[in-house]
């Protein structure tokens, strides 16, 4: 998909990961890039590939696998399209990244002419389960950690570039992606190569405007700017590395002057070296006067992440202590916008704790029940509105949920906020109610099917 073909020589190319779209992933970075003055001389593409969210029936018809993928990336680069540039950057996100990683090792069409390769969330080192799906979905197999994709990858990227390479190489991690962990995606890379940002797995991918750090992040690498060396990017980073005491060091004389963003970075190092009652003091230090419920909230919220990565059962623990503690403190204060953000995730962690087909838990119902109370007591705005869907889904009241979310959805302030919206909705919809189920809560935000879009392209182009 051409985005800008002005003649140029040099070209960026957005490549989506796993069940994304050449036209959906990167809308929001390419239209900034696209605004942005100081690439006006680059031409501009989106390339996509197959890849559903179905499983794979070879009878009838599957999607390709990483390694075919990455031929086919390589084929296009090789074709009239891209023959006549002299300067290709590759920016992928998530699977996109492994596709692109397998192009560069084994097509020469690259060589000296790739100048960046940016991966956003990209599990590198693979996932340490791929989920069940695996084993009817080739591209999930593929990024298994211990599969042999995963592994010939690492080791042909070794061999051929070693800690390396004849182009610029940034590899960001979200700071809370629940889908690819940052030891998957930073530690195949040299620590000069890596990058931590705030956001999720989608997050990452769909910056607002060029403030935004991820835009800031590949504006700065395209235009071989010295990486952002600030002191909270390089505390985050360290987190990110479980590097916790630097981190600590780095942040903990700046309690006063650093944001809230940084406060909670803080309090997780100091959460990861054990020193729990320090974690809540540099916020209660930090809010002095100002609501520390929201970055306690916060700071719950990356335990409850890495919880659901690496099942330690300790950051289960501390995640539900400090949701059930803020909301008891939102309760008796009145602040019933804290309670219901707090008490619904109380609801979330007792859910996510049980097994697939195990029923509902007594508690979780219970504090569904009570969400939705904070919810009516509470100013309206799009969170709440999106907190009675998720209770109305724990409580199976499954269409009166889906209109919650419609509604939150077309009021949600910001992309941004719709897409957390859409994570945990996802998330608790299909732990339910199934997979099949799923389509209804995109419908409500507002996504199209892949099969349903081609659908409307080609009813388009007939016309």
């Amino acid at each position: 998909m051409g985005l800008r073909q002005n003649g140029s020589r040099t070209a960026l190319v957005f490549l989506h990961g796993f069940s994304g779209t050449a036209g959906g992933t990167w809308s929001d970075f390419a239209g900034l890039f696209l605004e942005d003055p100081d690439f006006s001389d680059w031409d501009v593409f989106s390339v996509g590939y197959p890849s559903r969210l179905s499983l794979d029936f070879p009878l009838w018809e599957a999607d390709p696998g990483i390694q075919l993928c990455a031929r086919s990336l390589a084929t296009k680069m090789t074709s009239s399209a891209f023959a006549e540039y002299d300067c290709i950057a590759l920016v992928a996100h998530s699977m996109g990244g492994l596709i692109a990683q397998r192009a560069v090792l084994d097509s020469d069409c690259f060589d000296g002419r790739l100048s960046h390769l940016v991966l956003f969330g990209t599990p590198s080192a693979g996932l340490v389960k791929a989920g069940l799906a695996r084993l009817l979905k080739f591209q999930l197999r593929d990024m298994d950690q211990s599969g042999t994709f995963i592994s010939q990858l690492r080791a042909d990227w070794a061999r051929k570039f070693g800690n390396g390479s004849p182009f610029a190489l940034l590899s960001v991690a979200g700071e809370i992606d629940a889908f690819v962990p940052s030891t998957s995606s930073l530690d195949p890379f040299p620590i000069s190569q890596q990058a931590a940002i705030p956001g999720n797995h989608l997050e990452i991918v769909r910056p607002s405007t060029r403030d935004d750090l991820a835009y800031d992040i590949l504006r700065s690498v395209l235009r071989g700017d010295a990486p952002p060396h600030a002191v909270t990017d390089t505390a985050r980073l360290a987190v990110e590395r479980r590097e916790f005491q630097h981190a600590v060091d780095l942040l903990e004389p700046r309690v006063a002057e650093i944001d809230d963003n940084a406060i909670v970075t803080l309090s997780l190092a100091l959460e990861s070296l054990g020193r729990s009652q320090a974690a809540l003091d540099v916020i209660e230090t930090w809010a002095d006067g100002r609501d520390r419920l929201d970055p306690q909230g916060v700071l719950a919220g990356r335990l409850k992440r890495r919880w659901l990565l690496e099942r330690r059962q300790a950051d289960f623990d501390r995640a539900l202590l400090l949701y059930t503690e803020s909301r008891a403190a939102a309760i008796d204060s009145g602040n019933f916008a804290q309670a219901y953000y707090q008490g619904i995730n109380v609801a979330f962690l007792l859910l996510a704790a049980t097994a697939d087909h195990d029923p509902i838990p007594q508690a979780a119902l219970e504090a569904a029940r009570l969400a939705l109370a904070h919810v009516e007591l509470a100013p309206p705005n799009p969170w709440a509105t999106a907190t009675r869907g998720e209770a109305l889904l724990l409580l199976s009241q499954f269409d009166d949920a889906i209109a919650a979310y419609r509604l939150a959805s077309d009021a949600a302030p910001s992309l941004r906020a719709r897409n957390s919206m859409y994570v945990q909705a996802a998330a608790v919809t299909v732990r339910i109610y199934g997979n099949t189920a799923r389509y209804r809560i995109d419908g409500a935000f507002g996504i199209v099917p892949p099969e349903q879009q081609a659908r409307t392209n080609r009813a388009n182009q007939l016309r």
